[in-house]
């Protein structure tokens, strides 16, 4: 091997490069660019996909199930019910929650109060209904429910 002598250093003379392993190096460098970036431009499409959606159809609904309720009438008859409480957005499920006792209480005395006739027919369900929305209002809060979705209701 021959040195070129520069300012007293003996230093290896320069070796050329052929221009298929510059392009090869590129080459395999974007791949890993490519490969690296395939995570974030799905992240990225989901988030969009998201917004796209909620767009159209409007915020995820805030809901508290309320467990199953059965609630004896006169005789050996019974209603069973077992609803979901759809919250204001903003509103937190905490006094629902903390305050199911009561409303199965509150709930019972209005069921008792709209009587076995009226429970069957026409209109029932919007009376259960408006049981249910006065039992939490008066036990966890007026501004704290926008409706209320009867799951199941069974008179037996």
């Amino acid at each position: 091997m021959a040195f070129v002598h520069t300012a007293g250093r003996a230093t290896p003379p320069h070796q050329h490069h052929s221009p298929h392993r510059m392009l090869i190096a590129i080459i395999g460098v974007l791949a890993t660019l490519v490969v690296l970036g395939l995570p974030g431009a799905t992240a990225v499409d989901r988030v969009l996909e998201h917004r796209r959606v909620v767009s159209m159809m409007g915020p995820k609904g805030n809901f508290q199930t309320l467990p199953e309720m059965r609630f004896p009438l006169s005789g050996s008859r019974t209603l069973d019910l077992k609803v979901t409480l759809e919250l204001r957005p903003r509103a937190s499920q905490h006094p629902v929650e903390s305050r199911i006792d009561r409303i199965e209480d509150r709930l019972y005395d209005g069921v008792r109060d709209i009587g076995e006739n009226r429970l069957v027919g026409p209109g029932s369900a919007e009376r259960v209904k408006q049981a249910v929305k006065d039992a939490v209002a008066r036990e966890a809060g007026r501004d704290l429910l926008k409706d209320v979705l009867i799951e199941r209701m069974v008179l037996r």
